[in-house]
């Protein structure tokens, strides 16, 4: 039976075959802000080292505020009931089986990390303690505008507000590999502080949901500098909440198409990349409509409305590619196809 991260007691274990570990460990920033290690001979420039069958072991790193922690882990188990396993601060779940050393970033105050094994596994793990960068940097107000940023080409702490809440889509620049998104920690909050930590961007992209603030304001704060094009869109919540979003995923010198059902509630394709694209082809009824906008769908960015039989004659219809693109469907059921 699974060994949850909740059910751990405090027991040692030794083995000649491996690494052994404890439950109960207590992490805390060092004093020469150094690096913890476990094991404490390991570092990622090495193998993942070997860890003994039958462990059960817990470390709660503290972070102290003002600070978070960035974790490498490497590691794999090899029988399908272990697991390693991860609670941040506000509770939040991570449990994996297989980890490359993809960075995981998290903010005060703690987290618990853990594995619990049977067979025998590789692990090891780096935590490593950095000043949260502080800001604000820069204060937007949202309104009919929305705004479009790179969220994690550079370190940054920023204050998003409007009257009614914000709303969060993400469009990672990889669609399968997108880790750079866990250095983009979202804090809800009436004002510039950081206020509550909501979650990271990767969790938001990984969910495929629109992500809509319980508050007036939401707190972006990216802590490492990726290199890449990971774009994000920020809109006032009062113009997008009754929307269920489809991505169009714009995929360089291919054919691709996007399906959006509007038969229960609103839907909306919406697409945002940095590609030239052409709708080429549209299933849909002759007298379903679709608003297009060149931005948030408001009355700023109208464009024109369609009749599903006007939409069909106006193809190919070519698309620069840059900003943000929203096609809304009022009713019924619609399959576009583009090509860049």
């Amino acid at each position: 039976m699974l060994k949850l991260l909740v059910s751990l007691v405090l027991l040692s274990a030794v083995s000649a075959d491996g690494t052994t570990c404890k439950t109960g460990n207590i992490v805390n920033r060092r004093v020469n802000g150094a690096a913890y290690y476990f094991p404490a001979t390991w570092n990622e420039t090495l193998p993942a080292p070997k860890l003994a069958k039958e462990q059960s072991c817990s470390w709660t790193i503290t972070i102290p505020s003002g600070y978070y922690v960035k974790v490498i882990i490497d590691g794999k188990t090899t029988d399908e009931d272990s697991r390693f396993q991860m609670i941040d601060s506000v509770g939040h779940f991570i449990q994996t089986t297989h980890e490359k050393k993809n960075p995981y970033f998290f903010p005060p105050t703690k987290l618990t990390l853990a594995v619990s094994n049977y067979a025998e596994a590789t692990f090891g793990f780096r935590i490593e303690w950095a000043q949260l960068p502080a800001g604000p940097f820069a204060i937007h107000g949202i309104g009919d505008v929305g705004n479009v940023i790179n969220a994690t080409n550079s370190i940054y702490n920023e204050f998003y507000g409007s009257t009614e809440g914000i709303s969060l889509l993400v469009f990672p620049e990889d669609r399968k590999n997108y880790y750079s998104l866990r250095s983009t920690l979202v804090f809800e909050s009436a004002n510039t502080g950081l206020g509550n930590y909501i979650d990271n961007l990767y969790e938001m992209y990984r969910t495929r949901n629109q992500f809509l603030s319980q508050s007036t304001g939401i707190v972006l704060v990216n802590v490492e500098d990726s290199g890449k094009t990971d774009l994000l869109l920020v809109q006032s919540e009062q113009d997008v909440k009754n929307f269920t979003y489809v991505e169009l995923v714009t995929v360089a010198n291919t054919t691709y198409n996007a399906t959006v059902n509007s038969h229960h509630e609103l839907s909306v394709l919406v697409s945002a990349t940095h590609i030239n694209q052409t709708m080429i082809n549209v299933e849909i009824g002759d007298t379903d409509v679709v608003t297009q906008y060149w931005g948030t769908p408001t009355p700023f960015f109208f464009d024109k409305n369609y009749t599903g039989a006007e939409l069909k004659a106006a193809l190919p219809i070519f698309y620069p590619g840059y900003g943000i693109i929203q096609w809304v469907l009022h009713s019924g059921r619609a399959v576009f196809t583009f090509q860049a």
